[in-house]
């Protein structure tokens, strides 16, 4: 056997024998903007949501109480009426409070992509921009089995353009947002 082989088989082992004792897992999930919380219905919250919907794919890792990950999304009009159309990716911060029975975590979604603003053209006539947007969301998962999570969501999201026209001008969204996400991987 070569050297570099040998190694590569002994680096192999030791991250698949650490692997084994990490927390964390993967999976999909769907979200919409909302401008209210349907369990705070006689507090008024301040946004200017589109209503859109979103859905994607994350994964993640935890270690003592810090989550760390990633994600990608696509969100659309959910009445086709606007044609607003984007997608987005980035990562994935946070805390978990709590692991068992529940789990009780605090996550950050930072994230950048592009966004068609179908037939509400920006000040500048612009239909398109390149954004950054942000979630913070607090998340409730119930772990059905070691393997297996489902998890409900509730939290708030600004996302603004940065190119073209003045940042955070020409297009800005700040609303609640509400969801589910659904997980495999390793949660105790």
């Amino acid at each position: 056997m070569n050297k570099k082989l040998a190694i590569l088989l002994a680096l192999f082992i030791a991250i698949s024998g650490i692997a084994v004792f990490a927390d964390g897992g993967g999976g999909f999930y769907y979200g919409l903007q909302t401008s209210e919380y349907p369990f705070l219905n006689d507090y008024p919250i301040r946004n200017n949501s589109l209503g859109l919907a979103y859905y994607g794919g994350y994964g993640y890792g935890v270690h003592g109480h810090t989550i760390t990950g990633g994600f990608g999304f696509a969100m659309t009009d959910t009445d086709g009426e606007t044609g607003i159309a984007g997608g987005f990716g980035g990562v994935i911060n946070g805390v978990r409070f709590i692991d068992w029975p529940v789990t009780i975590s605090l996550i950050s979604w930072t994230s950048i992509g592009g966004i068609s603003t179908g037939n509400q053209e920006g000040e500048d006539g612009d239909d398109g921009f390149f954004a950054l947007m942000e979630e913070i969301t607090l998340e409730v998962g119930i772990p059905i089995n070691r393997w297996f999570m489902p998890t409900v969501y509730a939290g708030y999201q600004v996302a603004g353009n940065l190119i073209p026209g003045t940042p955070f001008e020409d297009f800005l969204v700040y609303t609640p947002v509400v969801g589910v996400r659904v997980a495999w991987g390793k949660f105790h």
